[in-house]
């Protein structure tokens, strides 16, 4: 054995605490007042606190967005998602809690939050959404109790830019690039040059 492993090593102090596993949050964010909320993307995070922190960092960042709702993967119930829109059903009933209520408008899009219900659990609730709700137009829906559902408004939590990065978008890329030929090329040589470039790549 070499003398490196033979050597034993002695800590002054106890080990600092392990960092708390992760867990897994889904984001919806709102792009302008009064809008749904629609389906942005997930995380992961050990707490809520820092759930809420990194979507605004993330997500205020990668769309402009003027709020988001933060809720625990484990708080949303799914319902099937179908080949055909679903159809009213004649689950009624306002009887326990509130639950929010997202609906699938197509097959590969983003779930966007339809309104709430009230039922006891979470199969009623599901039920009692697609009563409510269908109308032939969207596929699934989802349910999240709705005091799990956290919103952020900006208030307390940075989420938007404040400053210009239209650059990361390619309609943003496309203006900034036009913008920076013209100044030093008149209109006529850069729609020249950008039909050339077109052609070439595609």
């Amino acid at each position: 054995m070499s003398k490196i492993r033979e050597r034993q090593f002695d800590h002054e102090s106890e080990l600092t605490a392990p960092t708390p596993d992760t867990e897994h949050w889904i984001i919806y964010t709102q792009k302008k007042p009064e809008a749904p909320f629609k389906w942005a993307g997930s995380l992961n995070a050990p707490d809520l606190e820092l759930a809420m922190q990194f979507a605004g960092e993330h997500y205020g960042l990668d769309e402009a967005c003027v709020a988001f709702v933060v809720h625990h993967a484990d708080q949303a119930t799914d319902g099937p998602c179908g080949i055909e829109p679903l159809e009213p059903g004649n689950a009624n009933g306002t009887d326990g809690p509130s639950w929010s209520v997202f609906t699938l408008p197509r097959r590969g899009g983003n779930l966007q939050q339809a309104g709430t219900i009230n039922a006891a659990d979470a199969e009623t609730a599901l039920a009692r959404a697609t009563t409510t709700f269908a109308d032939g137009k969207f596929h699934q829906v989802r349910v999240v109790p709705s005091d799990q559902l956290f919103l952020c408004t900006g208030e307390s939590t940075l989420i938007w830019r404040l400053h210009d990065m239209d650059y990361k978008f390619a309609k943003g890329y496309s203006k900034g690039v036009r913008a920076k030929w013209t100044r030093i090329r008149d209109k006529q040589s850069y729609e020249e040059y950008r039909k050339e470039d077109i052609h070439k790549h595609f």
